[in-house]
């Protein structure tokens, strides 16, 4: 059975775009076929690898298309590129990109698609297939954030159309229990599958280095804010420690006022974009995680994974399953920045400790490796065979 992953842009940067590639990846090297259906592309190259035997398709390529068209074919697209999207549920967050026409190369797409494996990336889209999808295509959607954080709309939504999914993967088991209540009168098999991370291939970190990292879009969700203030208070106490955040978004110049009123501007550095994030790890000795909500907290695997021990608010609803506390890491009260501020300079003030904790999360992480994660799809892969054969 073909195997078709649809997300937003595969180009792109974030934990989703991983995560998905990590799976794609190990799919394609175990010999099934797969595609990537990218609704958009808006970077003129991939951020992370892609391997060649996997097909990509871009539905709307936003870096080669003409902006100024002349003739009347190019006008009209343009035209439809403006107008909002009317398929698009509007409480996606990426709302705003998506567009008329973006709905019909999105409709086209699906109704093409007559058989094989449809997976779906974020909520939207779950819907739109359930919505669309033929028959006899089988629909595996993904939830990579927890059903509490939506706004009613959304929920509405999900509560009525997810019923048509064959199947809803989560990545934690809260999300699971809740999921699996909701739809406990529906045909949809909620199964937990977490985020993954490929064979580890750098260098770990020798925790030498007095640099608390942290990484994400500049965004509030990410509490970058709440970071920053706690970094303050550990700075009175250890000015020579330096904060890197990497990641762009919205939120760019208020983080930027926020280190400039608080003097941080020789100690707070807003790095923008890395394609090596594992070897910034390296060179890091703490790794912070502000986060008001996650749905898993991808990062904080990747940074076990470099010998990195991990500061975390105890957000909704990923780090809890992630880190075993005072065992590889510190879960915080979430929102509690004095408390965030008194583990840094725990793990700051405590080498012995540090290097303890990084010594855990060495062992502790491999449950996450692809080779185990993708076992898992797999696993998922031959259950519906199976039973399409049975039908």
């Amino acid at each position: 059975m073909k195997i078709y992953f649809l997300i937003y842009d595969i180009y792109g940067m974030g934990g989703t775009v991983r995560t998905v590639l990590n799976v794609a990846n190990y799919l394609v090297e175990n010999k099934y076929d797969v595609e990537i259906v990218s609704v958009l592309r808006r970077r003129a190259k991939e951020f992370f690898t892609i391997d060649p035997r996997i097909k990509v398709t871009i539905l709307h390529d936003d870096v080669g298309r003409n902006k100024k068209p002349k003739d009347l074919k190019s006008k009209v697209i343009n035209k439809l590129n403006k107008s909002k999207s009317r398929l698009i549920h509007s409480d996606d967050e990426a709302y705003t990109f998506f567009s008329l026409l973006t709905d019909i190369k999105l409709y086209n797409f699906i109704k093409s698609i007559d058989s094989g494996i449809l997976i779906t990336t974020r909520p939207s889209f779950n819907i739109f297939a359930s919505k669309y999808a033929n028959k006899n295509v089988v629909l595996v959607g993904q939830e990579h954030l927890n059903f509490g954080i939506y706004p009613d709309k959304l929920k509405k939504s999900i509560q009525k159309h997810y019923r048509n999914l064959d199947y809803l993967i989560t990545l934690t088991d809260d999300d699971t229990k809740d999921y699996d209540k909701i739809f406990s009168d529906s045909g949809v098999i909620v199964r937990k599958i977490t985020n993954s991370i490929p064979k580890f291939n750098g260098t770990i970190s020798p925790l030498n280095d007095k640099v608390i990292l942290a990484a994400g879009r500049l965004a509030p969700q990410k509490g970058f804010d709440m970071l920053i203030e706690a970094f303050s208070k550990v700075n009175k106490y250890f000015p020579d420690w330096k904060l890197k955040i990497f990641g762009f978004g919205r939120e760019k110049t208020n983080l930027q006022q926020l280190i400039t009123e608080n003097r941080l501007y020789n100690h707070v550095y807003l790095m923008g974009a890395t394609q090596d994030m594992e070897g910034e790890l390296s060179k890091s000795s703490i790794y912070a995680l502000s986060s008001r909500f996650e749905g898993f907290g991808m990062v904080i695997v990747e940074a076990m994974q470099c010998g990195v021990p991990v500061v975390s608010f105890d957000c909704p609803k990923g780090p809890a399953e992630i880190i075993s506390n005072d065992e590889d890491g510190i879960l915080v009260e979430n929102g509690n920045v004095d408390a965030f501020a008194d583990a840094l300079l725990d793990l700051i003030g405590n080498e012995e400790k540090r290097k303890q904790f990084a010594e855990n999360a060495l062992v502790n992480v491999k449950r996450f490796e692809i080779e185990n994660i993708g076992k898992l799809w797999v696993d998922l892969i031959k259950e519906i065979q199976l039973n399409k054969t049975k039908d």
